[in-house]
């Protein structure tokens, strides 16, 4: 009895084994017939059926799929602007967005490698951090999506549940920088050291990105202004390279206390509390980590760090200064050749340094070469002089509108031209100031775009170069004044136009000739147009009583409109045009003293 027991039981299992071989019992289902057996990837499933992957992600894998609900795929139409049939039209991008959501291999919720790079199928990466009792990703494009249901187990891999679809990045370090206006000094810095096209390739980089204030803090620590740095692209590029590491270093992969090498050369490190020590040993805090991007990450920072052999602008003379920016090449071979740069050692000295660009438009200005103005050791003496003051100025100290004097005499003005500043050179040539405040050892360098001229000409002689002054240079010759006007003076000549005279003759019912030929009512009226001294728009007295040679005295109102001694008025139509000796002021009328 027993024994025919132990027969039934050995019969039972085998017809039980049977069966099974013969297909009696479902297999374990695939990771996509788990999907499409769930009412929460309806979406998904028509989306892997629309890129052909369902048949590869059916196969052996093993792979870990994070599977976007329908209410997350209705969230990214919305986002991304289109209709489901659009999205599943897009194979190539259906493909790339489907495949970021899958992994070769099978990761459970206790494998994931929390805070570090997870490469999906799709290249690129994203990231799962915990958040309390949940874990959220962070995909290409800094989106955030939660982990809703983890470790939903197939036959050829392992399904965790998102409530958001996931994106691969779009965009570069230095366009997810464009896109924070937080960094957008740093995006300039990029730009002007000219690194956008190596910080835009494939890398990975990790930036360690100083903000807008990061960047203010650290003009006023360099004693520089934006401008200036931002033209000495030699050290520019030594600090933003100082703030690159090659490869892609995650918060969490961070080797702390370690030295930590970067693009530069030199290295810095990273304790424990995310503060950076630079090479000069001072400190930074990391404020936020993590900002993913396609060829790397960022992370942001609180002050701009330095590695240890920068030379600073305020470490170097003029001279070293300028040997160190590659646009005064010129500049630099002029002041050696004018033997100049022993006496630029001393100082303060405030340079108002051309760029090479000026000096190649002076060349085709003056039809001079290099070789043949370098060889002109006193016109260029005189030129680069005429560039140099005697002490240190800074642009909040630079008097508008007034005459400014450099070592080689005569004068030259700055005016405001917007948010920039413009110098008229004794010529009345102007050139824009580029840069400004380039505080260095010896005293200060601005940049111009223009090279200044001293003045050519007398009052008298830029008188002859208007045609609108012609009437008045015949009368200045009839009264025999052209040698007093041409003395070293200075004189400031309001100086009527042609048709300014015009209106005088029918005032007083003469010809010209008449006037011309009454040298004694010429004199008069011509000596009462003049001011002993230089006196610039900016310095005119206004409603005080202007003494002039002729020995009356007329005033200026605030609408720059003259009042003479017979209460008439003419208007100031022009000012500052400079001259060796003095400045004319145009004037619409002609004055006249008491009768």
């Amino acid at each position: 009895m027993r024994l025919f027991n132990w027969l039934k039981r050995l019969g039972l299992i085998a017809l039980v084994a049977g069966l099974s071989a013969c297909g009696g019992s479902d297999p374990e289902p695939d990771l996509v017939e788990t999907a499409r057996s769930d009412a929460r990837f309806t979406v998904l499933t028509e989306a892997l059926q629309a890129a052909d992957l369902g048949t590869p992600l059916s196969g052996d894998g093993p792979f870990t799929v994070f599977a976007p609900t329908d209410a997350a795929f209705t969230a990214l139409l919305a986002e991304l602007k289109l209709s489901k049939a659009q999205l599943l039209a897009d194979k190539t991008l259906l493909r790339a967005v489907l495949q970021y959501h899958v992994l070769a291999g099978r990761v459970d919720k206790a494998s994931v490698p929390l805070g570090k790079a997870i490469t999906p199928l799709a290249g690129g990466f994203f990231k799962i951090d915990a958040q309390g009792s949940d874990l959220v990703v962070t995909d290409g494009r800094n989106r955030r999506a939660r982990i809703t249901a983890t470790d939903i187990m197939a036959r050829n891999g392992i399904l965790h549940v998102v409530d958001t679809v996931l994106l691969p990045a779009d965009k570069t370090v230095v366009q997810t920088a464009q896109a924070a206006p937080a960094f957008s000094t740093l995006v300039e810095a990029v730009v002007a050291a000219n690194l956008q096209g190596t910080l835009s390739g494939t890398g990975p980089f990790t930036v360690f990105a100083p903000t807008n204030t990061a960047f203010a803090a650290a003009l006023a620590e360099l004693g520089v202004s934006k401008e200036a740095l931002f033209a000495d692209t030699a050290l520019l590029t030594k600090i933003l390279t100082y703030h690159v590491v090659p490869g892609r270093v995650l918060k969490a992969e961070v080797p702390v206390g370690s030295n930590i090498a970067t693009v530069e050369g030199q290295g810095f490190s990273v304790d424990a509390s995310l503060a950076i020590t630079d090479r000069l040993g001072r400190k930074a805090a990391i404020t936020a980590t993590d900002t993913l991007a396609s060829n790397g990450v960022i992370h942001t920072i609180d002050k701009v760090i330095l590695p240890s052999d920068v030379t600073l602008p305020g470490q170097r003379t003029l001279v070293q200064q300028l040997q160190a920016m590659p646009q005064f090449s010129v500049l630099v071979e002029a002041v050696v050749a004018a033997g100049l740069q022993d006496a630029l050692s001393g100082g303060p000295f405030t340079v108002f340094a051309p760029t090479n660009d000026a000096f190649v438009a002076l060349l085709a200005e003056l039809g001079l070469t290099k070789e043949q103005l370098l060889a002109n050791k006193p016109l260029l003496t005189a030129v680069l002089q005429y560039h140099v003051l005697g002490s240190s100025v800074l642009r909040a100290d630079v008097p508008l509108g007034r005459a400014i004097t450099p070592l080689a005499g005569g004068i030259f003005k700055i005016d405001a031209a917007g948010n920039g500043l413009v110098v008229t050179d004794g010529r009345n040539r102007q050139a824009t100031i580029g840069f400004t405040d380039l505080r260095v050892k010896n005293g200060v360098i601005h940049a111009l775009n223009k090279v200044l001229l001293p003045a050519d000409k007398t009052v008298v002689q830029t008188a002859v170069a208007l045609p609108q002054f012609s009437i008045l240079v015949e009368a200045v010759v009839a009264a025999g004044l052209q040698d007093a006007l041409s003395a070293p003076g200075p004189f400031t000549v309001f100086a009527p136009t042609n048709d300014a005279f015009a209106a005088l003759l029918a005032e007083l019912g003469v010809s010209k000739d008449q006037l011309l030929a009454n040298k004694p009512l010429l004199t008069q009226v011509l000596t009462y147009h003049v001011v002993p001294g230089r006196v610039l728009k900016a310095d005119v007295p206004l409603n005080t009583p202007i003494t002039t040679l002729q020995g009356d005295s007329f005033s200026i109102g605030a609408d720059l409109a003259i009042t003479d001694q017979r209460a008439r008025r003419a208007r100031i139509t022009a000012t500052d045009v400079l001259a060796s000796n003095g400045v004319i002021h145009v004037i619409d009328k002609v004055i006249l003293p008491r009768p």
